[in-house]
Protein backbone atom coordinates (compact mmCIF):
# COMPACT_ATOMS: atom_id res chain seq x y z
CA UNK A 1 0.00 0.00 0.00
CA UNK A 2 1.60 2.98 -0.86
CA UNK A 3 0.05 6.81 -0.20
CA UNK A 4 1.44 10.46 -1.31
CA UNK A 5 1.57 12.90 0.91
CA UNK A 6 1.90 16.41 0.32
CA UNK A 7 4.15 18.28 2.25
CA UNK A 8 2.94 21.60 1.97
CA UNK A 9 0.07 20.94 4.14
CA UNK A 10 -0.26 24.38 6.41
CA UNK A 11 0.36 24.43 10.24
CA UNK A 12 -2.66 23.84 11.20
CA UNK A 13 -3.05 20.30 8.90
CA UNK A 14 0.67 19.08 10.08
CA UNK A 15 -0.71 16.98 12.96
CA UNK A 16 -3.09 15.36 10.40
CA UNK A 17 -0.56 14.87 8.04
CA UNK A 18 1.46 12.91 10.84
CA UNK A 19 -1.72 10.92 11.59
CA UNK A 20 -2.70 9.93 8.01
CA UNK A 21 1.28 8.65 7.88
CA UNK A 22 0.78 6.77 11.08
CA UNK A 23 -2.29 4.65 9.63
CA UNK A 24 -0.88 4.21 6.55
CA UNK A 25 2.36 2.42 7.98
CA UNK A 26 0.63 0.73 11.19
CA UNK A 27 -1.96 -0.87 7.47
CA UNK A 28 1.68 -2.39 5.76
CA UNK A 29 2.59 -4.10 9.18
CA UNK A 30 -1.08 -5.12 9.28
CA UNK A 31 -0.54 -6.44 6.37
CA UNK A 32 2.66 -8.04 6.83
CA UNK A 33 1.90 -9.89 9.94
CA UNK A 34 -1.36 -11.26 8.20
CA UNK A 35 0.49 -12.67 5.16
CA UNK A 36 2.74 -14.32 7.30
CA UNK A 37 1.65 -17.48 9.05
CA UNK A 38 4.26 -17.93 11.51
CA UNK A 39 4.63 -14.40 12.06
CA UNK A 40 6.89 -11.98 11.73
CA UNK A 41 9.89 -10.30 14.33
CA UNK A 42 10.31 -6.83 14.30
CA UNK A 43 13.67 -6.95 12.46
CA UNK A 44 11.32 -8.81 9.68
CA UNK A 45 8.79 -6.55 9.42
CA UNK A 46 11.09 -3.85 9.70
CA UNK A 47 12.45 -4.92 6.16
CA UNK A 48 9.22 -6.36 4.93
CA UNK A 49 7.72 -3.02 5.10
CA UNK A 50 10.69 -0.60 4.46
CA UNK A 51 10.51 1.07 7.47
CA UNK A 52 13.11 1.38 10.03
CA UNK A 53 13.26 -0.46 13.57
CA UNK A 54 12.49 2.74 15.76
CA UNK A 55 9.27 3.58 13.71
CA UNK A 56 8.03 0.03 13.39
CA UNK A 57 8.87 -0.50 17.40
CA UNK A 58 7.10 2.19 17.90
CA UNK A 59 3.42 1.31 15.97
CA UNK A 60 3.81 -2.48 17.08
CA UNK A 61 3.83 -0.87 20.81
CA UNK A 62 0.16 0.61 19.72
CA UNK A 63 -0.86 -1.82 17.67
CA UNK A 64 -0.16 -4.64 20.69
CA UNK A 65 -2.21 -2.57 23.16
CA UNK A 66 -5.30 -2.34 21.15
CA UNK A 67 -5.28 -5.99 20.56
CA UNK A 68 -4.88 -5.87 16.56
CA UNK A 69 -1.67 -7.46 16.83
CA UNK A 70 -0.01 -9.78 19.86
CA UNK A 71 3.50 -10.86 20.32
CA UNK A 72 4.59 -14.40 21.51
CA UNK A 73 6.47 -14.88 24.29
CA UNK A 74 8.44 -17.62 23.25
CA UNK A 75 9.45 -16.96 19.53
CA UNK A 76 8.77 -13.11 19.70
CA UNK A 77 7.12 -12.84 16.25
CA UNK A 78 4.37 -10.64 16.06
CA UNK A 79 0.71 -11.92 15.23
CA UNK A 80 -2.88 -11.14 14.90
CA UNK A 81 -4.26 -10.10 17.92
CA UNK A 82 -7.87 -10.46 19.63
CA UNK A 83 -9.21 -7.64 18.31
CA UNK A 84 -7.49 -8.16 14.76
CA UNK A 85 -9.23 -12.44 14.83
CA UNK A 86 -12.79 -11.05 15.84
CA UNK A 87 -13.08 -8.65 12.88
CA UNK A 88 -11.65 -11.12 10.84
CA UNK A 89 -14.44 -13.83 11.71
CA UNK A 90 -17.26 -10.82 11.64
CA UNK A 91 -16.33 -9.92 7.58
CA UNK A 92 -16.43 -13.90 6.91
CA UNK A 93 -19.26 -14.32 8.19
CA UNK A 94 -20.77 -11.60 6.28
CA UNK A 95 -19.35 -12.26 3.25
CA UNK A 96 -20.79 -16.02 3.39
CA UNK A 97 -18.04 -17.97 4.82
CA UNK A 98 -20.47 -20.24 6.76
CA UNK A 99 -21.95 -21.19 3.81
CA UNK A 100 -18.82 -21.61 1.88
CA UNK A 101 -17.80 -23.91 4.63
CA UNK A 102 -21.30 -25.71 4.28
CA UNK A 103 -20.76 -26.20 0.80
CA UNK A 104 -17.39 -27.49 0.96
CA UNK A 105 -18.24 -30.11 3.63
CA UNK A 106 -21.02 -31.40 1.27
CA UNK A 107 -18.49 -31.75 -1.66
CA UNK A 108 -15.94 -33.34 0.80
CA UNK A 109 -19.36 -35.87 1.32
CA UNK A 110 -19.90 -36.26 -2.04
CA UNK A 111 -15.99 -36.97 -3.79
CA UNK A 112 -14.21 -38.36 -0.44
CA UNK A 113 -11.27 -35.54 -1.45
CA UNK A 114 -10.23 -32.10 0.03
CA UNK A 115 -12.28 -29.68 -1.23
CA UNK A 116 -11.18 -25.67 -1.38
CA UNK A 117 -12.17 -22.59 -2.77
CA UNK A 118 -10.20 -20.12 -4.25
CA UNK A 119 -10.59 -16.39 -4.92
CA UNK A 120 -8.32 -14.55 -8.11
CA UNK A 121 -6.25 -11.45 -6.09
CA UNK A 122 -4.10 -10.40 -9.08
CA UNK A 123 -2.53 -12.72 -10.82
CA UNK A 124 -3.15 -15.70 -8.78
CA UNK A 125 -5.31 -17.73 -7.10
CA UNK A 126 -5.11 -17.67 -3.44
CA UNK A 127 -6.97 -20.79 -1.36
CA UNK A 128 -9.49 -18.75 1.09
CA UNK A 129 -10.61 -22.00 2.76
CA UNK A 130 -9.90 -26.03 2.84
CA UNK A 131 -11.90 -29.03 4.04
CA UNK A 132 -9.53 -31.83 4.39
CA UNK A 133 -10.38 -35.47 3.21
CA UNK A 134 -11.15 -38.10 6.04
CA UNK A 135 -9.07 -40.75 3.43
CA UNK A 136 -5.99 -41.98 5.44
CA UNK A 137 -4.06 -40.85 1.84
CA UNK A 138 -5.08 -37.58 1.04
CA UNK A 139 -4.05 -33.91 0.29
CA UNK A 140 -4.42 -32.31 3.24
CA UNK A 141 -5.14 -28.55 1.77
CA UNK A 142 -3.55 -25.29 2.50
CA UNK A 143 -5.50 -22.24 3.15
CA UNK A 144 -3.40 -19.06 2.05
CA UNK A 145 -1.64 -20.77 -0.34
CA UNK A 146 -1.17 -19.07 -3.73
CA UNK A 147 -1.24 -20.22 -7.17
CA UNK A 148 -0.27 -18.71 -10.21
CA UNK A 149 -3.47 -18.40 -12.67
CA UNK A 150 -1.85 -20.54 -15.80
CA UNK A 151 -0.86 -23.59 -13.62
CA UNK A 152 -3.21 -24.56 -11.17
CA UNK A 153 -7.10 -25.78 -11.69
CA UNK A 154 -8.59 -23.26 -9.72
CA UNK A 155 -7.09 -20.47 -12.33
CA UNK A 156 -7.52 -22.60 -14.78
CA UNK A 157 -10.93 -22.25 -14.48
CA UNK A 158 -11.62 -18.42 -13.90
CA UNK A 159 -8.83 -17.78 -17.00
CA UNK A 160 -11.46 -20.01 -19.39
CA UNK A 161 -14.86 -18.50 -17.92
CA UNK A 162 -13.56 -15.03 -17.93
CA UNK A 163 -14.69 -12.05 -20.22
CA UNK A 164 -11.65 -12.18 -22.53
CA UNK A 165 -11.03 -14.02 -25.67
CA UNK A 166 -9.13 -17.59 -24.94
CA UNK A 167 -6.61 -17.01 -27.76
CA UNK A 168 -5.66 -13.51 -25.87
CA UNK A 169 -5.89 -15.39 -22.37
CA UNK A 170 -2.98 -18.35 -23.59
CA UNK A 171 -0.90 -15.83 -25.51
CA UNK A 172 -0.77 -13.84 -22.18
CA UNK A 173 -0.12 -16.76 -19.88
CA UNK A 174 1.92 -19.16 -22.26
CA UNK A 175 4.43 -16.58 -21.93
CA UNK A 176 4.72 -16.84 -18.66
CA UNK A 177 4.36 -20.52 -18.50
CA UNK A 178 8.41 -22.67 -18.03
CA UNK A 179 8.73 -25.71 -19.67
CA UNK A 180 7.46 -25.74 -23.14
CA UNK A 181 8.74 -23.39 -26.27
CA UNK A 182 4.93 -23.77 -27.70
CA UNK A 183 3.15 -22.94 -24.21
CA UNK A 184 1.13 -20.69 -25.20
CA UNK A 185 -0.46 -23.38 -27.94
CA UNK A 186 -0.59 -26.03 -25.09
CA UNK A 187 -2.25 -23.23 -22.35
CA UNK A 188 -4.97 -22.27 -25.55
CA UNK A 189 -6.00 -26.22 -25.54
CA UNK A 190 -6.29 -26.70 -21.51
CA UNK A 191 -8.45 -23.54 -21.74
CA UNK A 192 -10.75 -24.95 -24.91
CA UNK A 193 -10.96 -28.07 -23.38
CA UNK A 194 -11.87 -26.91 -19.57
CA UNK A 195 -14.67 -24.26 -21.21
CA UNK A 196 -15.68 -27.23 -22.85
CA UNK A 197 -16.13 -29.95 -19.99
CA UNK A 198 -16.93 -27.37 -17.57
CA UNK A 199 -14.12 -27.73 -15.56
CA UNK A 200 -10.31 -28.14 -15.05
CA UNK A 201 -7.80 -30.29 -14.58
CA UNK A 202 -4.60 -30.33 -13.42
CA UNK A 203 -1.97 -33.19 -12.55
CA UNK A 204 0.66 -31.45 -9.82
CA UNK A 205 3.93 -31.86 -11.82
CA UNK A 206 5.93 -31.09 -8.41
CA UNK A 207 3.96 -34.29 -6.41
CA UNK A 208 3.39 -36.82 -8.99
CA UNK A 209 0.34 -38.55 -8.54
CA UNK A 210 -1.97 -36.10 -7.52
CA UNK A 211 -4.84 -34.65 -9.77
CA UNK A 212 -6.94 -30.99 -8.64
CA UNK A 213 -10.08 -30.79 -10.50
CA UNK A 214 -11.57 -27.42 -10.48
CA UNK A 215 -14.81 -25.84 -11.17
CA UNK A 216 -15.76 -21.86 -11.74
CA UNK A 217 -18.34 -19.68 -9.44
CA UNK A 218 -20.22 -17.24 -10.85
CA UNK A 219 -20.22 -14.23 -7.95
CA UNK A 220 -21.54 -10.40 -9.39
CA UNK A 221 -21.89 -12.11 -13.11
CA UNK A 222 -17.62 -11.94 -13.06
CA UNK A 223 -15.89 -15.66 -12.32
CA UNK A 224 -13.22 -14.49 -9.82
CA UNK A 225 -13.81 -17.68 -7.78
CA UNK A 226 -13.63 -21.45 -8.03
CA UNK A 227 -14.15 -24.96 -6.42
CA UNK A 228 -11.91 -27.22 -6.41
CA UNK A 229 -11.59 -31.38 -5.33
CA UNK A 230 -7.43 -32.94 -5.18
CA UNK A 231 -6.88 -36.31 -4.60
CA UNK A 232 -5.02 -39.03 -6.04
CA UNK A 233 -4.68 -39.19 -9.20
CA UNK A 234 -6.12 -43.11 -9.62
CA UNK A 235 -9.07 -41.44 -7.27
CA UNK A 236 -10.37 -38.87 -9.83
CA UNK A 237 -10.53 -40.31 -12.91
CA UNK A 238 -13.04 -42.26 -15.12
CA UNK A 239 -16.25 -42.70 -13.99
CA UNK A 240 -14.73 -41.25 -10.28
CA UNK A 241 -14.32 -37.52 -12.46
CA UNK A 242 -16.88 -37.32 -13.59
CA UNK A 243 -18.90 -37.89 -10.29
CA UNK A 244 -16.87 -35.44 -9.01
CA UNK A 245 -17.09 -32.74 -12.13
CA UNK A 246 -20.66 -33.18 -11.20
CA UNK A 247 -20.72 -32.57 -7.36
CA UNK A 248 -18.47 -29.11 -8.58
CA UNK A 249 -20.90 -28.02 -10.67
CA UNK A 250 -23.16 -28.49 -7.71
CA UNK A 251 -21.19 -26.66 -5.20
CA UNK A 252 -20.60 -23.79 -7.47
CA UNK A 253 -23.84 -23.46 -7.52
CA UNK A 254 -24.33 -23.33 -4.47
CA UNK A 255 -21.45 -21.02 -3.64
CA UNK A 256 -23.18 -19.00 -6.71
CA UNK A 257 -23.32 -15.13 -5.72
CA UNK A 258 -22.47 -15.42 -2.53
CA UNK A 259 -20.47 -11.96 -1.66
CA UNK A 260 -17.11 -13.86 -0.73
CA UNK A 261 -15.07 -12.94 -3.35
CA UNK A 262 -16.32 -9.56 -3.63
CA UNK A 263 -15.65 -9.36 -0.17
CA UNK A 264 -11.79 -10.37 -0.25
CA UNK A 265 -10.52 -10.20 -4.04
CA UNK A 266 -8.72 -7.17 -5.34
CA UNK A 267 -10.48 -5.08 -8.24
Amino acid sequence: MSIHIEETATVSETPRTGEVRSVARAGLLLNAVVDAPQGLSLTELAGATELNISTVHRLLRTLCSEGLLCRDAVSERFLPGPVLMRLARRSLSSAGLPEAADALRALVDATGETSSLGVRRAEEMVVLLTTPSSEPFRYNGQPGLRQPLGTSAMGLAVLAFGPRPLEDVAREWGDRLPGHADASSVLYGELLTTQFRGFAVVDDPAATGLRAVAAPVMTDGRVRTAVEVQGPTARLEGERLEHAAAALREAALQLQDLPVSLALIEG
